[in-house]
């Protein structure tokens, strides 16, 4: 085996973490949220997870979140995203990634329709994935 250049984990180690994970943001009475913020924190978009939110898969051990149907359909303030904050249903923050615009899956980023976020308008999630 080559050196590693940084930590290397087996598949099955990744497939359990991500699973744990999924289970703390389905963790609760109701599904986790996704809590869109501006580089000052402000809350612009407040997007409801499906329950499960995502899969794990058993190949890659990347979690992928359903992105169908998770849409807030009027933003809570007009601002740029930098960030997100997956939480579970008790609003318990259990991870925070960086925002991107586009139309396709990039790893360890949340991928929006738009960064520029209008209070009262749509905000949706186009992919998130960790792993």
């Amino acid at each position: 085996m080559a050196v590693p250049a940084s930590a290397t984990y087996s598949v099955k180690a990744k497939e359990e973490a991500h699973k744990a994970f999924r289970t703390l943001i389905d963790a609760g009475s109701a599904a986790g949220r996704l809590k869109i913020r501006d580089a000052s924190d402000v809350l612009l978009a407040n997007i409801p997870l499906g329950d499960p939110c995502g899969t794990v898969s058993s190949g890659t051990g990347v979690l992928t979140f359903d992105v169908t149907a998770t849409e807030d359909t009027s933003a809570d303030a007009t601002g740029t995203a930098a960030y997100g904050e997956f939480t579970d249903s008790d609003g318990v923050i259990h991870l925070s990634l960086p925002t991107q615009a586009g139309t396709a899956a990039v790893s360890g980023k949340l991928v929006l329709n738009t960064l520029s976020i209008v209070s009262g308008g749509p905000v949706t999630l186009v992919s998130a994935t960790i792993g």
